[in-house]
């Protein structure tokens, strides 16, 4: 019994195609899978619903690791409230490498995306774990992602 790999990342949104239009079009992530709408017994006994019926899609880099946008059409919810507290426990976040973080903070400035890091992002004095720069964002529905530019790993120490 192992565990064989990381699959994708799920986020909950309230309009699948605003959401696609954050990913694809502000962030630059590639459609993966087209959106798609599930129900039926198999889904709702996974996700403990009873009649649940969902639109969904993918997007991603192409690195293998997904993620996944789930709209609930049945049942629906109210959105969380408070989701930029990121220090509350449950609270989750799903980062990117990037090229240039001190850019992407410059372009999502400009295009009104919610930022939560205090500022420009500021050169990190610690090697480990190899992040330089990161800023915490927030997608349309609340969800925090976090953009990362980091320096190449150390020789015979592990990605991360």
């Amino acid at each position: 019994m192992n565990i064989l790999g990381q699959y994708h990342t799920g986020f909950v949104v309230e309009n699948l195609e605003a959401s696609l239009h954050f990913y694809v079009d502000i962030l630059g992530l590639k459609i993966e899978r087209e959106p798609a709408t599930q129900s039926g017994t198999w889904i709702s006994d996974v996700v403990g619903l009873k009649n649940m019926e969902l639109k969904m899609a993918f997007v991603g880099t192409g690195d293998g690791h997904s993620i996944e946008l789930f709209e609930y059409v049945n049942p629906t919810g109210e959105k969380r409230k408070k989701m930029d507290k990121v220090f509350l426990p449950g609270s989750a976040h799903c980062a990117f490498i990037v090229d240039d973080v001190r850019s992407w903070y410059k372009n999502l400035k400009e295009r009104n995306v919610k930022i939560l890091s205090n500022g420009e992002p500021t050169l990190r004095d610690k090697p480990y774990p190899w992040a330089r720069y990161a800023i915490y964002i927030q997608d349309p529905d609340g969800n925090v992602i976090e953009m990362v530019e980091r320096d190449k790993k150390p020789k015979g120490n592990l990605e991360n």
